[in-house]
């Protein structure tokens, strides 16, 4: 591929995002985050889970820390067996967020209402699970 062709390819790929990454698709996105956030601080408070939710734009997590973590000692003490199990729990069920010490997942414009209602429907099952 010459580079010709290569700046060519990126300039029409930044047209097709200003295209379909408009800001009312990225408000969609961030409203379907918040609206999952909320439902699961339901179920975090209702399971009595040592766990709060953590959101920011389209990025959203579940820490496993009754208190929010501030600094590297505070996230050093979350549950990370807990986020492992919490991770792989949904993995099974369909849910495939990152892997990683903690349960985050990123919100694209092509997740649906109903992907977001598939990972708090298996969060409350955990939460069932644990607590049931």
């Amino acid at each position: 591929i010459s580079t010709r062709d290569w700046s060519s390819d990126v300039c029409s790929s930044d047209l097709a995002v200003d295209e379909v990454c408009t800001h009312d698709a990225l408000d969609e996105a961030e409203r379907k985050n918040d609206d999952a956030l909320s439902r699961m601080d339901d179920i975090i408070i209702e399971y009595q889970l040592p766990a709060h939710t953590v959101g920011f734009g389209v990025k959203g997590a579940v820490t496993w820390s009754p208190t929010p973590v501030r600094n590297y000692r505070d996230y050093k003490r979350t549950d990370f067996g807990a986020a492992e199990l919490s991770w792989l729990w949904g993995l099974n069920r369909g849910v495939i967020t990152p892997p990683g010490l903690d349960e985050q997942w990123l919100v694209s414009l092509m997740h649906t209402q109903s992907d977001m209602d598939d990972l708090v429907g298996e969060f409350e099952e955990l939460a069932k699970a644990l607590r049931g």
